[in-house]
Formats: C-alpha cells, sequence, structure tokens
C-alpha cells in the first residue's frame, strides 16, 4: 500500500561525489518511504520537479532529485557526458544515500522528463535489479524525430550564436518582467526560461550542454531509438506521460512506446507542454501514485 501522506515535507540539499565530480541533489519524505528519483532534462535541472517533489513527499515517497551532471549546482567537468557517465552516476548515487546496496529486495521507481528519460532507461538496462518501475515522462530516444531547433543545436556554429544568446550579461535581460510582458508569457514559460538562462550562462554549463546534446542529436534528429536497440525491458511496468501536442517530442513516439512494451501504461495529457510533470504537476503525481497502486 502506498504510504498516507505526511505533514509538511521538508527538502534539503545534498552533495556526492562520482569520480570526484560533485553530483547535487535534493532530498524529501520519510527515509524509510519508497524511493523515487527524479531525472531532469537538458538545459534543466532538479527545479523543475519543485511542486511534483513536495507532493511525492507528502504522500510518504523518499524522493531524490538530482542536478545531471553538467547541469544546475552539479559539477560540469570537461567531458563525462555520454548516456553510460550518466546512469552510472545516478547508480553511484542511488548507492551512497540510500539503503538499496544493502537491502535486499528494496528498489527504486526511477522517473525520467525528457533526455533523463534516456538515462532513465539506460539505467534500467544496466542495473535490472535495483528498477521496480520506469516512468517516461516526454522522453527522448524512443525515436528519431525531435524539434528543428534541437536539431540546429548540433550544426556548426550553433554554440557561437548560443554564447551570444545566453551569458552572464543576457541572464538580467531574460530575467526582466517587462520582457516576459511583451511576450506574454505564463508564469511556468518564466520559471522555464530563467532554468534554461541559467543552464547555459556559463562558459562550462553551455560546454556541457553541447556535449551532452550532440551526444543525444544529430542534424537529422535524435540518435537512433531505445527500443530498437533492446534497451527498455518488456518486463518492466512502465509508465508513459505525455503531452497531447507535445512540440519537443512528438506525442507518436508515446503511442509507440505503449504499444511495443507490454507491460506500459499510457497517460496523455492535454495541452502543448513539454513539461507536463510541472505544468500539470497535481496530475503527474495522481496519475504516478495511481500507477504504483496498481502495480503493487
Amino acid at each position: 500500500m502506498i504510504p498516507l501522506p505526511t505533514a509538511s515535507p521538508v527538502v534539503t540539499r545534498g552533495a556526492h561525489f562520482y569520480l570526484s565530480h560533485e553530483l547535487s541533489y535534493q532530498d524529501a519524505g520519510p527515509a524509510n518511504g519508497p524511493i523515487v528519483l527524479l531525472l531532469h532534462g537538458m538545459a534543466s535541472d532538479s527545479t523543475t520537479w519543485h511542486r511534483a517533489i513536495l507532493d511525492l513527499a507528502g504522500r510518504g515517497f523518499r524522493v531524490l532529485a538530482p542536478d545531471l551532471l553538467g547541469h544546475g549546482r552539479s559539477a560540469k567537468p570537461v567531458d563525462t557526458y555520454e548516456l553510460l557517465d550518466f546512469s552510472a552516476s545516478m547508480y553511484s548515487l542511488l548507492s551512497a544515500v540510500t539503503d538499496i546496496a544493502v537491502e535486499p529486495g528494496r528498489r527504486v521507481v526511477v522517473v525520467g522528463h525528457s533526455f533523463g528519460g534516456a538515462v532513465a532507461m539506460q539505467l534500467a538496462h544496466r542495473h535490472p535489479e535495483l528498477i521496480s518501475h520506469l516512468v517516461l515522462v516526454s522522453a527522448g530516444g524512443l525515436g528519431q524525430k525531435v524539434h528543428p531547433l534541437l536539431r540546429a543545436a548540433t550544426l556548426p556554429g550553433a554554440q557561437s550564436v548560443v554564447r551570444l544568446l545566453a551569458n552572464r550579461r543576457t541572464a538580467a535581460m531574460y530575467r526582466h518582467p517587462r520582457l516576459h510582458r511583451s511576450l506574454r508569457l505564463s508564469p511556468d514559460a518564466v520559471l522555464s526560461l530563467s532554468r534554461a538562462g541559467r543552464g547555459l550562462s556559463s562558459p562550462e554549463s553551455r560546454s556541457a550542454f553541447f556535449q551532452t546534446l550532440r551526444m543525444a542529436i544529430a542534424p537529422t534528429g535524435q540518435r537512433g531509438s531505445m527500443l530498437e536497440l533492446e534497451d527498455v525491458s518488456l518486463t518492466l511496468p512502465t509508465l508513459i506521460i505525455w503531452s497531447a501536442d507535445d512540440r519537443v517530442v512528438p506525442v507518436a513516439h508515446a503511442h509507440d512506446t505503449h504499444a511495443h512494451l507490454s507491460r506500459s501504461t499510457l497517460r496523455i495529457f492535454p495541452g502543448s507542454t513539454h513539461q507536463p510533470h510541472h505544468h500539470s504537476s497535481r496530475r503527474f503525481v495522481d496519475a504516478l501514485t495511481s500507477f504504483l497502486t496498481d502495480e503493487r
């Protein structure tokens, strides 16, 4: 049974070192609760899960939301941006801050958004004994199609353009309320813009972004499908959440994945956001809780 809600969950910040690189993470909920690992996408960080962290912790889950290598408050090394590096760093984090390594049978619900979905699939593929459920939210790595801007960002010269548009001097402009009003941006869009600006404002973060991007995406689109590579277990209970009109990764990837995975559940939310976990956080947490309850 899913634990009953607890009152006033507290979110703390922690740090773990993977190959001498510092990983920052948020931690909330009871230490003995079911573990949920939340993995964000590119040019983002763990704050994208803020609403979901509080809700999940309030329902009795132990929630871990790291900043992936090269993102947020985590280290931005010169290299180590292959998918295996991200997966290995998450395994290292789980082993260090939870008791899964010493408590037989205790496993993790791993949730991945966008690029974090590819990391989640790789983690489940490499360490199936640790993963009880997989949740893919507008996930990358499930087909070739992706927004043209991301494809264009892999072309020669794109890094110079981004350096001119996103740096420490332009960051203040992007935070200005007058710009938000003139563009008629919603509060959620403002948060996403600010998060992306933070993620691209320094030379180290831009280098990390482009290395990660070019590992996952080519000018022609995403580099293959993890389904075709058989990196996704056909027997692992999997929840797929997408927006009906996602502009970044098409919803067709959700339907194709659902048809491919025999133990999958599909939830399509209305709207066009690429961040249904944030835009519709209560619906997201309800869908996740219901999925876990049904599968227990």
